[in-house]
């Protein structure tokens, strides 16, 4: 009589399965989730409300989860730093995605890919921008107790230069893609939706972010080749 053989059981890490979301971000009164978010197009009052206001509220449901985010946040956005015409400054822009990197964070691999932000008249713009990210990062690292992974943010100003083949905007954070199409962190005054809940291993997002991050430059460096 031959011994029964065992099944084999499948013991490796059970994934929780993403839930996909479509929202808008939406100005205090007009969004219709309990952070203030829009799970639907708005309607007319609302778009009109957002085209005009000065400071556009961003999208609240994607920077609650660069607040859980335990391992990583990658972002490629050309424009993530360079707000619209007339709206709001660039360094408040910085100051508030700085603010998001809060000391509780648990994320340490923070990436940014975007274009270079340096003009004829300034050529400091960049450096300026990686300095004071890196900068909250030593913050970041000081405040950790001991022996826990130390944070590093980092970013890249080739888009445009070194790698002119991007329209969308897109973040990883942990293994969810986010597909947006308009600035990420939803801060366009124009109406723009974000998708959420895709596998970013399975949709191959991790491999490209990599290959954009590795062509050649130089990281925090002027890559736009000016005269």
């Amino acid at each position: 009589m031959f011994n029964k053989v065992a099944p084999k059981v499948n013991i490796s890490k059970k994934i929780t399965k993403l839930e996909n979301e479509i929202l808008w971000p939406a100005q205090k009164g007009f969004g219709n989730l309990p952070n203030g978010d829009l799970s639907k197009f708005p309607k007319m009052d609302a778009i009109v409300n957002r085209k005009n206001a000065f400071m556009t509220n961003p999208l609240q449901t994607f920077w609650t989860a660069i607040s859980n985010a335990k391992e990583r946040i990658w972002i490629i956005d050309p424009y993530i730093f360079e707000p619209e015409n007339n709206k709001n400054s660039r360094q408040n822009r910085i100051q508030f995605i700085i603010d998001q990197l809060h000391e509780t964070l648990e994320a340490c691999d923070i990436k940014v890919i975007t274009k270079s932000h340096n003009t004829i008249e300034n050529k400091n713009i960049d450096n300026d921008i990686l300095i004071q990210f890196k900068e909250h990062a030593q913050l970041l690292n000081g405040l950790k107790s001991k022996g826990l992974t130390i944070c590093d943010i980092d970013i890249k100003f080739n888009l445009t230069t070194n790698f002119d083949y991007i329209h969308d905007r897109f973040a990883i954070i942990d293994d969810e893609l986010w597909h947006f199409g308009a600035t990420v962190g939803g801060f366009h005054s124009l109406v723009s939706a974000a998708t959420r809940g895709w596998d970013a291993n399975e949709h191959g997002a991790i491999e490209f972010f990599k290959l954009v991050w590795s062509t050649e430059g130089i990281v925090g460096k002027n890559e736009n080749k000016m005269a």
